[in-house]
């Protein structure tokens, strides 16, 4: 499936699809194995982190004409408070999202295959791709000056 307003593909599989009788809702649902991020702090985004519930709407849409009502959510079920987290007005998210993929595709094309935040964490599957030996101080040098380079993503990287 390719993303609105791009040419970026996507494929995987959702957890669960929930289709109306009319078939012109559906609810999507993301199972989490982590901890629930609690009330306080919705997750939208979560800085890039979390866009599978997005995209499980983004193929919803696409792949069924006749539905009008997509709602996308979050399931922790070790959440003590029940772990769910509906995505607030998918809409206008998926919209600013293909913006941020319209963008993130032109640094690719542009050669800016850069580390953003999230590279320095002990659990990078793509920590093998980065200096060894010298993470940290790659990191402390570079840092700025990436910042400065992919400094249209950067609210992306800021929405919670």
């Amino acid at each position: 499936m390719v993303i609105p307003g791009t040419d970026v593909a996507i494929g995987g599989s959702i957890d669960r699809l929930d289709l109306s009788g009319a078939g012109t809702s559906v609810r999507v649902t993301d199972y989490k194995s982590g901890k629930p991020p609690g009330r306080r702090k919705e997750p939208v985004l979560k800085g890039g982190a979390e866009l599978q519930r997005c995209l499980y709407a983004y193929a919803v849409r696409s792949l069924l004409a006749g539905v009008s009502d997509v709602a996308a959510r979050l399931l922790y079920p070790r959440g003590a408070d029940g772990g769910l987290y509906n995505l607030a007005d998918p809409v206008e998210l998926l919209e600013r999202l293909a913006g941020f993929i319209r963008t993130a595709q032109q640094h690719v094309i542009a050669g800016d295959l850069l580390p953003g935040p999230g590279a320095e964490d002990e659990f990078n599957d793509l920590a093998f791709a980065l200096p060894g030996g010298a993470k940290e101080s790659y990191f402390n040098l570079k840092s700025a000056l990436v910042a400065e380079r992919l400094v249209d993503l950067a609210a992306l990287w800021q929405l919670e």
